[in-house]
């Protein structure tokens, strides 16, 4: 299965050339099944929430609940919506970790200070701690609230030589801001932390990565077969020139014999040609193949964009999601998942789903008893929802609620 990108491989990885996968982790690729996709789906505050899709082969998505929120941004969240979802499986196999930016655009790009933690055991119930940097890090000097511009984009991957998750992230201050014409632009490095036992708190945070002009949305994964790390991150803001390439919101690439660096910078984009402005790109390899997916953002044209390579190298386009629907995907990321875990959010989501359709039958259609019968029902339905992992116990409680419904 995908995990949380580690920093030793199991010789398993290496002979198979996969993203880093933990020693100890109980389960094997064989029982991978599909996709999950967490993302958010636009820049209001409605939108701005964790939402979920599953694939069977990586590249087509559908969406889970209607393509409504599968977490409520405001009960984790300081700003009450979030961006940038990265999920991933935990090193033994069982545990779920999602980490995030804690921001709402409607009150600005430069209202951010901060991510969010989150942890889960089933994929549906998770504990959440909300990182203020400037209240966290007090002692830093420049990371207080007047300077700091921005925490963007977090991810997570195992450090085996320290044995703790490492969480790495952008961060833009106004004392970094560079010159481009007439306008400043914000620089934006890549740091990184790492995370306690609890996965509820942060060290301090150390720089990672400095692309020398603005860089944002890092994902790590290790090329096993070139014995490095693998560094994907935008160029971010105002065109500009760096070490003489031009600069043009993109994907870039950079690698390392190390996590931690130095990264050593390959000055080309990556995505298809031509397209420009995108961001938010996550790479994870393809269940049973040799074959790795890059997908990214496309967020001025409305879509998430899909490529294949076989060597983390270079890729070659396969196609857009589409651009109505349900499944709308801005800037989120991909894990593998079983067939049981499938069955776990297919199961969660048809109760979710026939919640919201008992909910929202007009009241002139029920009779008082009804009306009161549905109160209940919904009650019920509403408590399997917030405490049950178990599929049939889901599964039993919506068809209540759809036989009421219908």
């Amino acid at each position: 299965m995908t995990h949380c990108k580690t920093r030793l491989l199991a010789a398993t990885a290496l002979a198979l050339g996969l993203a880093a996968q933990p020693a100890s982790a109980a389960q094997t690729e064989a029982q991978d099944s599909c996709y999950l996709f967490a993302f958010f789906s636009n820049n209001s505050p409605s939108g701005e929430q964790v939402r979920y899709a599953l694939s069977d082969d990586g590249l087509n998505y559908t969406s889970l609940n209607g393509g409504r929120p599968v977490v409520a941004a405001d009960s984790i969240a300081l700003k009450r919506s979030i961006r940038d979802p990265y999920i991933c499986r935990g090193r033994d196999g069982k545990t779920y970790y999602m980490v995030m930016t804690d921001m709402r655009s409607d009150e600005g790009w430069q209202s951010n200070d901060g991510l969010v933690l989150m942890k889960s055991t089933d994929l549906l119930h998770w504990q959440h701690t909300a990182i203020d940097f400037p209240t966290r890090f007090p002692q830093l000097e420049g990371f207080d609230r007047k300077n700091l511009h921005a925490v963007w984009a977090p991810q997570v991957i195992w450090d085996e030589a320290e044995g703790k998750y490492m969480i790495y992230y952008s961060i833009g201050r106004h004392d970094w801001e560079y010159p481009v014409g007439s306008k400043r632009q914000p620089h934006f490095k890549l740091f990184y932390s790492y995370v306690n036992d609890d996965f509820t708190d942060i060290t301090e945070p150390k720089l990672l990565f400095d692309f020398g002009t603005a860089a944002i949305d890092g994902d790590i994964i290790y090329d096993a077969k070139n014995k490095e790390y693998v560094l994907f991150f935008k160029d971010e803001g105002l065109p500009t020139t760096n070490n003489g390439f031009k600069t043009r919101q993109g994907v870039m690439r950079a690698t390392a014999k190390t996590l931690t660096g130095p990264y050593a910078v390959e000055y080309r984009h990556l995505q298809k040609p031509g397209q420009y402005p995108v961001e938010g790109s996550s790479v994870f390899p393809l269940i049973g193949s040799d074959e790795y997916i890059l997908m990214y953002d496309c967020y001025a044209q409305g879509y998430y964009q899909f490529c294949r390579s076989k060597d983390l190298k270079e890729f070659t386009y396969v196609h857009d999601t589409p651009t109505r629907g349900t499944f709308t995907p801005r800037h989120g990321s991909v894990m593998h998942i079983s067939a049981a875990e499938r069955e776990r959010l297919e199961a969660w989501s048809e109760l979710a789903t026939a919640i919201h359709d008992l909910a929202m039958r007009p009241a002139p259609t029920l009779t008082l008893s009804q009306l009161d019968e549905r109160s209940e029902l919904l009650a019920r339905a509403r408590r399997v929802l917030a405490t049950s992992s178990d599929a049939k116990q889901m599964r039993k409680a919506a068809a209540k609620a759809r036989k009421f419904a219908d």
